[in-house]
């Protein structure tokens, strides 16, 4: 029989609704439920999500491998710690049962707005990569041009990190955006040098950095006609890569690496606060 006393409410009528704890314990959720108009409420939602909980847990468990992680497996990469999976054998017993009813409560909670609040008010937009919007031809053609210079060995960038003074002269004039090369040291991201790259018909500058991992990172840019919000950024995910992009001034940012990056988001605040 199982031990509950001290735990959720939620997991102790989990329990209660398995069967699995002992008389007295059960006696004392007897009384609860029959004074507790509240605790008589929850023990009817879990019982009725169990199916539906159960049902969705499963479909998860059973989704497609993602693509990157596929690619990354055939490329000899093996699976990055990064990119696996929590499976239900690292969960104890108990956290296993509850999971599907915890599953079904969360989305009762969505469906009744709340936490449409969070959801809404939430820094970053995650954009479907197939959708439209106004930056997304810019950044479709960065995530292609990414996905082929950041293979390159030799041939990384156009101009070293060595000529930083001609990268900042260069790129200004091509581009018409004026800028200083942003010192990512301090978010383990080493310059390595830049590129002119063209997308949308126009200009592109890119800053290219590589990390203690040796991924490679970028801050891509561009003059625009301006319009958006400063403080706008969309994240999107293509595959494997993730972007961020904002607008600053008459200009249009995007910052780009691996998907499987953690802090990209706050790379792209820290970039837009320097450039």
């Amino acid at each position: 029989m199982q031990q509950t006393k001290g735990l959720a409410l939620e997991v102790r009528l989990s329990a209660y609704i398995d069967g699995e704890l002992g008389e007295a314990e059960r006696s004392e959720l007897d009384a609860l439920l029959a004074r507790d108009d509240d605790a008589r409420v929850l023990l009817d939602k879990l019982k009725a999500g169990s199916t539906f909980g159960n049902r969705a847990f499963e479909d998860f468990l059973h989704d497609p491998v993602p693509l990157a992680l596929v690619r990354h497996i055939k490329q000899g990469g093996g699976i990055s710690p990064k990119l696996e999976r929590v499976t239900t054998s690292n969960l104890p017993k108990r956290s296993v049962r509850v999971l599907p009813r915890l599953v079904a409560a969360s989305v009762g909670l969505l469906l009744t707005g709340g936490v449409a609040g969070f959801i809404l008010g939430s820094t970053a937009n995650f954009v479907d990569p197939t959708g439209e919007t106004a930056a997304s031809p810019f950044v479709d053609e960065i995530a292609d041009y990414h996905r082929i210079y950041s293979r390159q060995k030799a041939h990384l960038v156009e101009v070293p990190a060595s000529q930083a003074a001609h990268i900042e002269t260069w790129l200004t004039a091509s581009v018409g955006v004026p800028f200083k090369i942003p010192d990512l040291t301090r978010k383990g991201l080493a310059f390595e040098g830049a590129r002119l790259l063209v997308a949308n018909g126009k200009p592109v500058a890119q800053l290219v950095y590589r990390d203690h991992e040796d991924e490679i990172f970028a801050i891509c840019f561009l003059r625009s006609a301006g319009g958006a919000k400063a403080d706008a950024f969309s994240e999107t995910i293509q595959g494997d890569l993730g972007l961020v992009s904002w607008q600053k001034d008459n200009a249009a940012f995007v910052v780009v690496g691996p998907s499987s990056a953690a802090g990209l988001q706050d790379l792209a605040h820290t970039v837009a606060g320097v450039m």
